[in-house]
């Protein structure tokens, strides 16, 4: 009542002043501070010391504080109390020693308004689901590459693709801000969305530059703002309003990212994070740990935004510094240079050569500062820190600080949340610690090398952070640094406009960028002409005249044995080999050693030719000298660490005749229209369901009507070759010309026959005689002839199939290859890429033949090595009729359940040997292997059968043993050296169709069938050698179980 009678007596101003009055003692009373709490500068009344900090550069006024109240040391922002952590010693005693106190995150606005509920992502969660999600994101990205030597490939790869971008602005000024974006996000993008992005593409563009906003807004003093005093911030127009949107835009194009992998998804062969997440999320759906879709999007917008800023920050960086200190930007090229020349590629194995330039890397980290402040941390219990008091719980946030705006709008008004006290380690202040660094304000790559020249170490290099938040892909980004700017500079030399001065002051945000500048690039290669003086024209005329006279004076016996001696000098003059050139057998004029090799088996004497002369040997095949290739370790550098010396296919009479001009199909193109053809080609067979549960349903679908044919054979011997040959072309024909065939269709029988002869030719001593000899044996007679004529025989085919998918067209539906392929032609009309229709049959040719031939061939291996070893056969049996049972049809979720049987499988494709020699490949620059010279252009062959007959590699490389492929448990394992789809970036694009299929169709024959031969007879595991390994004819039972 006397309250009422006051309140009655105080006119307007009076209760103006009450109320404030009352304020003022309540933000006092909520703001004491605990006894023996970390020193700061004094607070204004609500505010606290939001004015005072120099919000262009934050950490600059920090670091200043740090100097007056020591290392660590508290102020207030407006409602919220931050203790800062400064100085490498006492950081590293807050986010190592005591990593546990720290390990959370404190309550943020800003992301409180992004993410909600369980779904704070990988950033902002804690507790158990944050470290559910942690351990999970770290085992995935493993799986996907990273730090191995397939994430490695990927960014040699976009090192290739950010060249071509700059050779593109030929040596003019260009901003290198939004190429190192698209580079570096494409790598995240691979690893969490199983693909890349062109870096014409509008869309992608414009996400970056979202991106990049963000993390400056997040950091800027509108940031700030919005976490003082959310609920005011949030109706008031500004800048801030941007984060908000563009976070929502990410996440819209994230989730959008989630639906097409739902689409798609194979839950034997993830491709991606967010395939393995969703897959996980079926193990998890009666736990809280975050695994739902939401949470899925939050994730990879965090793995994403982290996996892309701060790398191309610090690219950024390394030009203005590079150019600033031109000296040393020349001395990291002669290192670059004296290591790994002007062409090869840089690999991670280069890094330990190269001290001077991961020492300058370092430096550049150190001094470009990328994340002045680390993100905050939360105390998850009482516990002192540099002799101060650091309370677990400070504020307790309750529905009454709604009035004023200070707290979130969100909350409940019964609720309270307890907030432990915010820390910030100050990342700054280590690495600039006077105490640590001998020169902490100069650009000094020596921090980072001893008086030898040698790299060190440095305990206060912290720039990814430290303790158990540290940055999980810290492996990742210090690959991609080092290969990156290795791969620029190795190409490349930066320069700037003449009179423009670069800033190394920056733009401070959530990270540090610097202001925007622009570079030339010239490139640092030149090639080198050859020119002709008119003194050596004279002589080459006079030369010419002077052979014509003697021509007239000889006769025709004269002639010839000229002629022949000419070609012998011709033949001694391109024998001699460059040094250090590999070794190998004797040879013929002119033949070289085409009869010398055995042409049953070609790949046993060409291993053991590597016994003789080593895992790099050359061998003249007619005119032309091939180095094969032999041994796991040494296949692995050629066509995995070396991909790109050796990408391109040789120049193939065989093929020349077949294939012209533009149009050499998906197996032989090279350059740009391989990669544009190839590309092309797997986005669309991952469209059109390669790795879709509706091509799974397809290959059990074709199962059903092998089964129904073999049951028709009534138990009696029959040849399963072609029965086989049919199911599985029908697979690809399904994705290639949209339907299946009738396997008594007699235009498919036709062309099947024409594959089987095509692929026996194509690698047979005729096909061999052809590319030594092709003047001579385009005249001569012979089975060679049946090549050209089988493959215009398949092309008429595709071409008929092509002028049916013409007549209905709908661009809009492509229901298969051709309708892709046709679509793709109209829009780009890009001839000199191949989109024309001559190169659309070669393609499915190409596709036809690699899909029908390999998998089918690899289950007639199968029946061949079951029959034989009849006690592996019921063992399979068993494991399938434990697992499937006798009626269920097999899907590709059973393959985990059915160790055994998946051991058996790869077992069959390393003893069936499909491929014995992989296609032969090109060197594409001047390289090394095995210690040899390589000279660009040479035929590189590598022999996949001492791959997988390796002795270093298989406990018994010649016997059949499914145990190669389990572990002492019984689980199946996989191998490193199992390689019959080859590897590298030729590897076969159909390889998880050709997996998909064998599993299947191997197991729904097994579940149905008992096989076995005629009795006394032997099946022969010797085989027939062309371009692949075939069976000799052999005949079988089929007996239903």
């Amino acid at each position: 009542m006397w309250l009422y009678d006051f309140l009655l007596s105080l006119d307007f101003l009076g209760l103006a002043l009450s109320i404030f009055i009352f304020l003022l003692i309540a933000d006092f009373l909520r703001n004491r501070n605990p006894p023996n709490y970390p020193p700061g500068p004094l607070a204004l009344p609500f505010v606290g010391n939001f004015f005072s900090v120099e919000h262009e550069h934050p950490y600059k006024y920090f670091t200043k504080l740090a100097d007056i109240y020591g290392h660590v040391f508290s102020i207030r922002l407006c409602n919220n109390k931050l203790v800062f952590v400064s100085g490498y010693k006492m950081i590293k005693e807050a986010i190592v020693t005591q990593a546990e106190n720290f390990a959370d995150r404190p309550y943020s606005s800003i992301f409180d308004r992004i993410y909600s509920g369980t779904t704070d992502g990988l950033f902002f969660s804690n507790g158990e689901i944050w470290k559910a999600q942690r351990r999970f994101a770290l085992s995935a990205l493993r799986n996907f590459g990273l730090g191995k030597s397939i994430i490695e490939q990927s960014i040699c790869e976009e090192i290739r693709y950010l060249q071509e971008e700059i050779e593109n602005e030929r040596g003019g000024a260009f901003s290198p801000a939004g190429l190192f974006n698209n580079a570096v996000s494409n790598i995240i993008c691979q690893l969490v969305m199983g693909k890349r992005f062109n870096y014409s593409d509008h869309k992608f563009k414009i996400l970056l530059e979202y991106l990049s906003e963000v993390l400056w807004l997040q950091g800027s003093m509108w940031g700030q703002l919005y976490e003082a005093f959310p609920g005011l911030m949030k109706h008031l127009p500004g800048p801030h309003n941007k984060m908000f949107s563009h976070f929502r835009t990410l996440q819209e194009f994230l989730a959008q990212e989630v639906e097409r992998h739902k689409r798609d998804l194979d839950h034997n062969n993830p491709r991606d994070y967010i395939d393995a997440f969703l897959i996980e999320m079926e193990n998890h759906k009666k736990t809280d740990l975050g695994f739902n879709e939401t949470n899925l999007a939050l994730c990879s917008m965090d793995l994403f935004l982290a996996g892309t800023e701060t790398t191309s920050t610090t690219l950024q960086w390394a030009l203005v510094y590079l150019i600033k200190h031109p000296e040393i930007q020349e001395k990291v090229q002669a290192e670059i240079d004296g290591v790994m020349g002007p062409n090869r590629q840089p690999t991670m194995a280069d890094r330990p050569n190269l001290p001077y330039t991961d020492a300058v890397i370092h430096e550049i980290q150190r001094i470009g500062n990328i994340v002045p402040l680390n993100g905050l941390r939360m105390t998850t219990k009482d516990m002192t820190l540099g002799g101060y008091f650091i309370p677990k719980v400070l504020l307790e946030f309750s529905s009454q600080g709604k009035l004023l705006g200070l707290f979130p709008e969100n909350l409940d008004n019964s609720m309270s949340v307890l907030q432990g006290t915010s820390v910030m380690p100050i990342l700054t202040s280590v690495l600039f610690d006077k105490a640590e660094w001998e020169t902490p304000d100069t650009f000094n790559p020596g921090h980072f090398l001893n008086a030898d020249g040698k790299f060190v170490k440095r305990d206060a290099f912290l720039p990814f952070s430290a303790g158990k938040r540290v940055c999980l892909g810290e492996s990742l980004a210090k690959m991609e640094l080092f290969l990156f700017l290795v791969g620029l500079l190795q190409k490349f030399a930066f320069s700037i406009p003449e009179g423009v001065e670069l800033s190394t002051e920056g733009i401070t945000g959530a990270t540090r960028v610097p202001h925007p500048f622009k570079v030339y690039a010239k490139a640092r290669i030149t090639g080198f002409l050859g020119l002709y003086d008119s003194g050596s024209f004279t002589f080459i005329c006079s030369f010419k005249m002077w052979t014509c006279c003697l021509f007239l004076e000889i006769n025709i016996r004269a002639l010839l044995l000229f002629i022949l001696t000419l070609l012998l000098v011709k033949y001694f003059l391109n024998k001699k080999e460059p040094p250090n050139f590999p070794p190998g057998p004797p040879t013929l004029p002119l033949l070289g050693n085409v009869f010398n090799i055995d042409l049953k088996q070609p790949h046993i004497y060409l291993s053991k030719l590597a016994d003789v002369y080593g895992n790099v040997f050359c061998m003249r095949l007619g005119r032309d000298k091939t180095v094969f290739v032999c041994g796991w370790k040494m296949v692995k550098e050629a066509i995995v660490t070396q991909a790109d010396s050796f990408v391109d296919r040789p120049d193939n009479p065989v093929v020349n005749r077949i294939y012209s001009g533009n149009s050499a199909g998906l197996f032989f193109s090279n350059g740009k229209v391989w990669r544009k053809q190839r590309r092309f080609a797997m986005a669309t067979l991952r469209t059109l369901a390669l790795a879709k549960s509706s091509m799974e349903e397809s290959i059990c679908e074709e199962s059903r009507h092998l089964q129904e044919v073999m049951e028709k054979e009534k138990g009696e011997p029959f040849d399963p070759v072609p029965l086989l040959d049919k199911a599985v072309a029908n697979i690809i024909a399904q994705i290639v010309f949209g339907r299946r065939f009738d396997y008594s269709d007699h235009s498919f029988q036709s062309m099947l026959r024409h594959l089987t002869d095509l692929a026996y030719l194509e690698g047979s001593i005729w096909a061999l005689l052809y590319n030594a000899f092709p003047a001579l044996m385009k005249h001569l007679p012979g089975p060679h002839n049946a090549i050209f004529s089988s493959s215009k025989s398949l092309e008429a085919s595709i071409r008929s199939e092509i002028s049916r998918h013409k007549l209905d067209l709908d661009p809009g539906n492509p229901r298969d290859y051709i309708d892709a392929f046709l679509t793709e032609e109209k829009l780009s009309g890009d001839r000199q890429v191949g989109f024309d229709e001559d190169n659309l049959v070669l393609c499915c040719l190409d596709l036809f033949l690699a899909g029908s031939e390999t998998s089918s061939k690899t289950l007639q291996w199968g029946l061949i090595y079951l029959i034989k070893n009849p006690q592996i056969q019921d063992k399979v049996q068993a494991e399938i009729d434990g697992v499937i049972g006798a009626t269920r049809r097999p899907t590709m979720a059973d393959r985990p359940n059915l160790p055994y049987t998946d051991a058996v499988i790869h077992e069959i494709q390393r003893m069936g040997n499909i491929v014995p020699l992989n296609g032969p490949r090109r060197a594409t620059r001047d390289t090394s292997l095995g210690g040899y010279f390589i000279p660009k252009g040479t035929c590189v062959m590598p022999n996949l059968t001492s791959v997988l007959f390796d002795r270093s590699e298989w406990e018994t490389p010649n016997t059949f043993n499914p145990g190669h492929f389990l572990d002492a448990d019984g689980h199946f394992r996989r191998r490193d050296a199992f390689l019959p789809f080859s590897a590298g970036r030729r590897a076969c694009l159909g390889e998880g169709l050709a997996r998909m299929e064998i599993f299947l169709f191997l197991v729904s024959l097994l579940q149905k069938f008992c096989f076995s031969t005629l009795d006394g007879l032997g099946l022969s595991t010797e085989g027939v050698i062309g371009a692949t390994r075939t069976p000799h004819p052999f005949k079988v039972y089929a007996r239903t179980r």
